[in-house]
């Protein structure tokens, strides 16, 4: 017995009518006969046989799911848990589990792209205002400017031990409850980063390789009690592999993943708007770490290239509905004459 797909868009592309499954990630070119099979399907033999097609074929690219599958399963936890609608369900499962290119193959594409179309500018003047104003000049070596303007990522590292003091200072900055407020139906921790409605979606999680004063391991953050929870050891392959397989991270004193809990923030806002601001957080609390990190004399370098599959199998993470990793930071002292990526 089977039923249709809950997370099916279909769209033109190319003069070809095209169907995509966003949970399952499949593709595929249909005729306009699909939507009268898909009307047969209602979960009966009868029905089914009714089908003049491959069902399995079907099923394969994710039309329809077979009646108690792990993949109906994941249709109708999406189906009853995703409150954000169509738009911002396409991206969010859509760009999770992807491969992503080399260092070199992106050197590649851009020279590549040069030769077709220079780059577009990367900042914009006010030549073109018949007005200006210059701003009173600015003094990058005294108060917070300073640390700000000597935040860079380097992507190398010496080899030393990162002290546990200097993790402490990194994750309560990002993120530490300060102090809570109190709304009309709970207490809501505050931090030192914005989060939209302080309804706090992130958890953090420490993979620690080379850290003073701490074993090896994998570790949750606890940021109202500023503690760290061991989950397990350090995974067989190297921190690079959780990476996106991008080996510079491979000698990063420790690995920290920041996972949304969109659950949190769905559960007061409707609108999918929201999901856009939750994402915006993981860059105030990554900011605020690499600031940190940066007073230690450490770089904090952030990726949003994960491997989703394998950090929900080492986080053990069973809901790949309303949970997601989406930001990492390599941590570790720079090397002084390595180049500064940004």
């Amino acid at each position: 017995m089977y039923g249709a797909s809950q997370s099916l868009i279909f769209t033109l592309a190319d003069g070809s009518l095209v169907g995509y499954n966003f949970l399952q990630k499949t593709s595929f070119e249909f005729s306009p006969d699909l939507f009268d099979i898909l009307a047969c399907v209602n979960n009966t033999p009868e029905e089914e046989a009714y089908i003049h097609t491959d069902v399995g074929c079907l099923e394969e690219f994710g039309v329809i799911v077979r009646c108690g599958s792990h993949a109906e399963k994941l249709d109708e936890d999406y189906a009853s848990r995703w409150k954000w609608g169509l738009p911002a369900a396409l991206f969010h499962f859509s760009v999770q589990g992807n491969s992503f290119a080399s260092s070199v193959e992106t050197e590649e594409k851009q020279i590549v792209a040069t030769a077709i179309s220079p780059s577009p500018p990367l900042f914009d003047t006010n030549d073109c205002y018949p007005q200006q104003f210059s701003l009173p000049k600015v003094n990058l070596h005294s108060g917070p400017l300073d640390l700000m303007a000597r935040r860079r990522t380097v992507r190398q590292y010496t080899g030393r031990a990162l002290a546990i003091e200097e993790l402490s200072d990194i994750l309560f900055s990002g993120m530490g409850i300060t102090s809570f407020t109190k709304n009309c139906v709970c207490d809501l921790p505050l931090s030192m980063t914005p989060s939209g409605g302080a309804r706090n979606p992130y958890e953090a999680y420490v993979f620690a390789r080379n850290v003073d004063g701490l074993e090896s391991g994998t570790y949750h953050y606890s940021a109202t009690e500023h503690s760290l929870g061991r989950l397990a050891g350090l995974p067989a392959d190297p921190l690079g592999a959780l990476a996106g397989n991008q080996d510079w991270v491979d000698d990063a004193a420790c690995l920290i993943v920041l996972c949304a809990h969109f659950e949190r923030t769905m559960w007061k806002y409707d609108d999918p708007n929201a999901y856009r601001v939750v994402l915006i957080e993981a860059g105030h609390i990554g900011q605020n770490m690499m600031l940190a990190g940066t007073s230690h004399k450490q770089t904090v370098c952030a990726t949003a290239a994960l491997t989703h599959d394998l950090l929900y199998k080492t986080l053990n993470i069973q809901d790949r509905i309303t949970i997601a990793p989406i930001y990492a930071f390599a941590v570790g002292e720079p090397k002084v004459d390595a180049h500064v990526k940004d």
